[in-house]
């Protein structure tokens, strides 16, 4: 009879267990992206970038100690031109760039300072 009690017991525990499993995971929609950039907007990202990434973008490193920074930069359809400088010296480089189809994500193909 004891021994029945303990097996009517884990009996119940088990299901009792069971019944608080909560159901699977239902698979959820995938949200949209979000829309593309325009052109200005993109052009805008673009600009951004480059100021954001001057220091790796800039084939010839800051001297003394310095740290570049942008003075202008303007970016149209996949060509822009920046000026910086580091406080001893200054550049104007021409780049060149692509963006995802999104447009947030900048790629600078080309960066080569003026003469």
């Amino acid at each position: 009879m004891h021994k029945l009690i303990w097996i009517g017991a884990f009996a119940v525990i088990a299901l009792a267990a069971f019944s608080f499993v909560p159901p699977p995971a239902r698979p959820q929609p995938e949200a949209a992206p979000p829309p593309a950039l325009s052109g200005a907007e993109r052009d805008s990202v673009a600009e951004n970038y480059v100021r954001t990434n001057i220091a790796a973008l800039s084939p010839e490193p800051a001297v003394l100690g310095g740290t570049y920074y942008v003075t202008a930069v303007h970016a149209a359809a996949g060509t822009g031109v920046v000026s910086y400088e580091d406080g001893h010296m200054a550049y104007t480089a021409d780049f060149t760039y692509t963006a995802d189809a999104g447009g947030r994500n900048i790629t600078v193909t080309s960066f080569v300072i003026r003469e």
